[in-house]
């Protein structure tokens, strides 16, 4: 869905309680590192994933910094790492709980990409919705932002009423 409100700079969108610094920048300390969300994406959707097949989903990316991003992001504690008792070579990746909190921001990139970049994202170019592709799946999607969400649209509702 465009937006299809005032535009942003009719009213400014200030917060309640002053940040002391911004969490946008904070939180891009870690997952703005190039390739970081490709490798949150990797693990988030597709599930427990090996070294070489998040390297095989990513073309263009180095082993040595998926290494390095593996290990920004478990050290940051968005994903753990699991080795198989029966063969400690065998390792895969999966989401904490921290990391799990961060699907919401993968789902925002999503839908901004269905919806402005169809043309390089689907092959007929055009715009798709998240409940389109990723029919119910809201409340995986939307996580922690979810209760807020459905917040907002009652609170929109009953002003339209």
């Amino acid at each position: 869905m465009a937006w299809r409100g005032k535009s942003a700079s009719a009213k400014p969108i200030i917060p309640e309680i002053p940040f002391e610094s911004c969490p946008i920048r904070a939180s891009l300390g870690v997952l703005g590192r190039k390739w970081a969300c490709l490798v949150l994406r990797d693990v988030a959707f597709f599930g427990e994933m090996t070294f070489t097949r998040i390297l095989r989903n990513n073309p263009g990316m180095t082993p040595r910094i998926l290494s390095i991003r593996l290990r920004d992001l478990k050290e940051e504690g968005v994903i753990e790492r699991i080795e198989d008792p029966s063969n400690p070579r065998n390792v895969t990746y999966r989401l904490t709980r921290k990391g799990e909190d961060a699907i919401p921001i993968l789902t925002s990139l999503i839908q901004y990409g269905m919806l402005y970049h169809a043309n390089r994202v689907f092959g007929d170019g055009k715009s798709r919705q998240l409940g389109e592709v990723f029919p119910g799946k809201q409340r995986t999607m939307l996580g922690s932002l979810g209760p807020y969400a459905k917040e907002g649209y009652q609170t929109l509702e009953s002003e339209t009423s």
